[in-house]
C-alpha cells in the first residue's frame, strides 16, 4: 500500500512539472501573437477576439506552427523546444537544443532550427529527433525554403548559406552584414536587414535564385526586417526602424504605405488583413486598402505573429 501512495505521489509531482494551457478549438481559425515582455501567447479569432491566453512559465523568444494542431516554442537562453497540441493545451514533446536558438522553420512537418551561439543549423521530426546538423555562417536567423533548398540568412555575417533539405551545403551568396527577413518571390530572393553601425537599411534586396547575383532593389525605409506575401502575390515589408508597412507588387514597385504600431517586429496575413505587432505600445493592426480598421490590445511586447488557417 506504502509503495503505491508513493508512486501516486510521484505521478502527481511529474504531472505538475509538465504545463497545460487552455485548449484551442481545432476548427477555428487563430492569429497568435507571442508576447516576450509578459511571457504570454494571445489566440486572435477571425471576429479579432482574444479566445485563449497562454502564460508561459519560461522565457521563450519565438515559435512557430508545426502542425494546425501542434506549436512549437523556444527561448534564446533555454536548451530546450517544446512542442504543445493546441486541442489540449499539453506538452507532448521536448527538443533538446544547444542555448542560442534564434529562430525555428518548419518544413513538411519537419523543423529547423538556428542556433547563433553554436552557429549550427539543426533538423528534426516532430518527436524531438536529431536528423541532421550543420554548420552555419555567424549568427543564423532567418530561414526560408524553396525546392529541394534550404536559404539561411547569416545576421552577422556577410553571406546567406544555402543547403539541401538535408543539410548538405549548396553554395554561398555574398550579402550585406545584419540582412533579416527573406522571402522568395518566383525566381528571386528578397532580403531584408537592419543595416550595420550609423548606416540603418533602406532597401530590400533582390537576388536571382539561380545564380545568387544582385538584381534590384526597393526603397522601403528604414530597416525593413521582415517581409510575407498575400494569396493575390502582393508582397508586405514591414520596415521596424519607421513603423511602416509596405505593400509591393511581384514586380518590385511599392503600391503603398502606412505608419501604425510602435517599434514593430512582425507582420503576418490574417483573413483579409495584414496584421502587425506593436512592440511598444502592445497592440496588433488590422490594415486593409491602406489603413487601419482595428486594433486589438494583446499582452506586453507582441515579438512574433503566426497564424492557423484551420477551415482551408
Amino acid at each position: 500500500m506504502k509503495k503505491l501512495i508513493i508512486v501516486f505521489i510521484l505521478f502527481l509531482l511529474t504531472a505538475c512539472t509538465q504545463p497545460s494551457f487552455e485548449s484551442i478549438d481545432p476548427s477555428v481559425d487563430f492569429l497568435a501573437s507571442l508576447n516576450t515582455g509578459d511571457g504570454s501567447i494571445d489566440f486572435l479569432s477571425e471576429e479579432r477576439e482574444i479566445i485563449g491566453n497562454w502564460q508561459l512559465d519560461k522565457a521563450y523568444t519565438g515559435f512557430s506552427l508545426v502542425t494546425d494542431d501542434l506549436i512549437l516554442v523556444y527561448g534564446f537562453t533555454m536548451n530546450e523546444a517544446v512542442i504543445f497540441q493546441l486541442s489540449t493545451g499539453k506538452q507532448v514533446s521536448t527538443i533538446e537544443v544547444a542555448e542560442g536558438t534564434t529562430n525555428s522553420y518548419v518544413y513538411n512537418e519537419e523543423i529547423y532550427i538556428a542556433n547563433g551561439k553554436e552557429n549550427t543549423i539543426s533538423h528534426y521530426n516532430l518527436e524531438g529527433k536529431l536528423l541532421e546538423q550543420t554548420s552555419a555562417g555567424n549568427y543564423p536567423m532567418s530561414m526560408v525554403t524553396e525546392g529541394e533548398n534550404l536559404y539561411v540568412v547569416n545576421f552577422k555575417d556577410e553571406r546567406l548559406s544555402v543547403f539541401t533539405l538535408d543539410l548538405q551545403e549548396v553554395t554561398e551568396w555574398d550579402i550585406p552584414s545584419s540582412s533579416q527577413g527573406i522571402l522568395v518571390n518566383g525566381d528571386e530572393i528578397w532580403l531584408g536587414g537592419h543595416g550595420a553601425g550609423s548606416s540603418p537599411n533602406r532597401v530590400i534586396s533582390r537576388y536571382d535564385r539561380a545564380t545568387g547575383k544582385l538584381v534590384g532593389e526597393i526603397e522601403t525605409p528604414v530597416m525593413p526586417i521582415m517581409m510575407t506575401a498575400d494569396a493575390n502575390g502582393f508582397i508586405y515589408a514591414l520596415s521596424h526602424g519607421s513603423s511602416t508597412l509596405y505593400k509591393i507588387s511581384e514586380t518590385g514597385e511599392v503600391l503603398t504605405s502606412i505608419k501604425a504600431g510602435a517599434n514593430p517586429f512582425s507582420v503576418a496575413i490574417f483573413g483579409e488583413s495584414a496584421v502587425l505587432a506593436g512592440y511598444e505600445d502592445h497592440q496588433v493592426y488590422f490594415i486593409e486598402s491602406g489603413k487601419v480598421t482595428d486594433k486589438v490590445p494583446v499582452g506586453k511586447g507582441p515579438f512574433q505573429l503566426i497564424v492557423r488557417e484551420a477551415s482551408k
